[in-house]
């Protein structure tokens, strides 16, 4: 009976993963999205190029999510890769809302909204990597 309901919560966990995958990449497209509209939002036509340029490098997190999506066996060793710049960039926008005093929670107007649905959705980003790199390290059930 025990391994019944083990074999049914490895099912639920394994399809949980299988879903975390092509969100992971679905996420990363919109956060890039968001990431030009705070940009376009925030500066005239003056230095817009050269903010776009910056924000270009962002692109690498949907192309990493997309070759985990479609082949985990052969784009694993990138995925400590993916963790490090998910921790490195929720430290950054963490520390620049700080900075900026979007910890008060006080709504100045639609880029702080955006900017703080960059940085939850980066925590939900880097706990499905890690959820991801956790199913890729647990032996298979099946095998018992």
């Amino acid at each position: 009976m025990l391994i019944i309901v083990l074999r049914i919560i490895f099912y639920i966990y394994m399809r949980l993963i299988s879903f975390l995958k092509p969100g992971l990449f679905f996420y990363e497209c919109f956060r890039i999205l968001v990431l030009i509209l705070i940009l376009i939002l925030k500066s005239g036509e003056q230095g817009l190029a050269i903010r776009m340029i910056f924000s270009a490098p962002s692109a690498l997190f949907a192309l990493m999510a997309l070759f985990i999506w479609l082949d985990i066996d052969k784009y694993r060793t990138y995925l400590p890769l993916f963790m490090a710049g998910k921790i490195i960039g929720v430290f950054l926008e963490a520390l620049w809302s700080i900075i900026n005093g979007q910890v008060t929670m006080i709504i100045r107007d639609s880029t702080d909204v955006l900017a703080r649905l960059i940085l939850s959705g980066d925590l939900f980003a880097l706990a499905a990597v890690l959820m991801i790199i956790r199913s890729l390290q647990k032996p298979d059930m099946e095998e018992n």
